[in-house]
């Protein structure tokens, strides 16, 4: 799932104009940072809208037991 940030109430309600008409699910998360958590063709909408930009995302860590780099011999 991208994470956008928000950086501003404008950008906020136009995000959630967007997200409104294209439909589907999309949650909200933080209090000092805020980032709404959306699909990918939420995202590609947001994009489309210019609401962020594409390198304005956040993507996931890597996670479990091979996240780590391995030393090599």
């Amino acid at each position: 799932m991208p994470t956008v940030p928000i950086t501003s109430d404008e950008q906020y309600e136009k995000a959630l104009e967007v997200l409104t008409r294209v439909g589907g699910t999309f949650q909200g998360v933080g209090f000092e940072d805020k980032f709404l958590l959306v699909s990918g063709a939420q995202y590609q909408a947001l994009v489309e809208a210019q609401v962020v930009t594409p390198d304005n995302i956040e993507k996931d860590p890597k996670r479990g037991k091979n996240s780590r780099k391995t030393g090599k011999p």
